[in-house]
């Protein structure tokens, strides 16, 4: 069995039906993350018609600053979910600086449900990489997977020393080569991180092209 460990089920929409058959027959377990209330809610829809998807509660933190008014029923729904994701900073694609501050507290809500409630947590820390770190220190979390690592390599070993884990997509082909920064020097991030800290992921189904679950998996599972 293949376990993709940050997947968008919900986006798989007139999909649905042919990516839970896909899933059942090629032996995909899935977990799916949700970027605020609404998709969790329907992430929750979709975890009663299989046993293969395992919801995960977050609030992306590029949607924070629209769900400050929202943090006790955020708090609620955390303390009550599997697991959480997909939560953390951005500073890559945050264009208005003004909203880092509702990122982080919205960060501190979900640290604060995960350290009382034993919870993993799912982090999107593009370009907050040693910010993120920091508050995981502060809250003593551990049961951690950095999703889709763009930061830097001198931060890898400090990760690796607090046993989270990375979870690496396709962007690592050879077909991204052109389109992302840095491509080579994440390639040699790859090559630092130990089997066991070492977990794959779609970030699926929104990134194109588009395919079902196994396909998607089998090719960052090859490469």
């Amino acid at each position: 069995m293949l376990v993709d460990v940050h997947n968008h089920f919900t986006y798989y929409n007139e999909d649905t039906d042919r990516a839970l058959v896909d899933m059942r027959e090629n032996g995909v377990l899935m977990v799916s993350v949700s970027i605020d209330l609404p998709s969790y809610e329907d992430t929750l829809k979709v975890v009663k018609r299989s046993e293969l998807i395992l919801p995960a509660f977050g609030v992306h933190p590029i949607n924070a600053h629209e769900h400050m008014s929202q943090l006790p029923e955020i708090r609620k729904l955390a303390d009550e979910a599997l697991m959480l994701g997909e939560i953390g900073l951005d500073r890559m694609w945050t264009e208005d600086s003004s909203h880092f501050p509702a990122q982080e507290k919205l960060l501190e809500t979900f640290l604060e449900s995960a350290q009382q409630n034993s919870k993993i947590v799912i982090l999107h820390v593009a370009g907050a990489e040693a910010e993120v770190l920091s508050m995981l220190d502060n809250f003593s979390i551990r049961k951690a997977i950095i999703h889709d690592y763009y930061g830097p390599v001198k931060l890898v070993e400090r990760i690796i020393d607090s046993n989270l884990h990375f979870a690496f997509d396709r962007s690592y082909l050879e077909e991204y080569k052109q389109e992302i920064k840095g491509w080579q020097e994440r390639l040699g991030i790859i090559s630092m991180i130990p089997d066991d800290l070492f977990l794959i992921e779609t970030d699926g189904p929104n990134k194109p092209p588009r395919r079902m679950p196994f396909e998607a998996l089998q090719i960052v599972a090859e490469r």
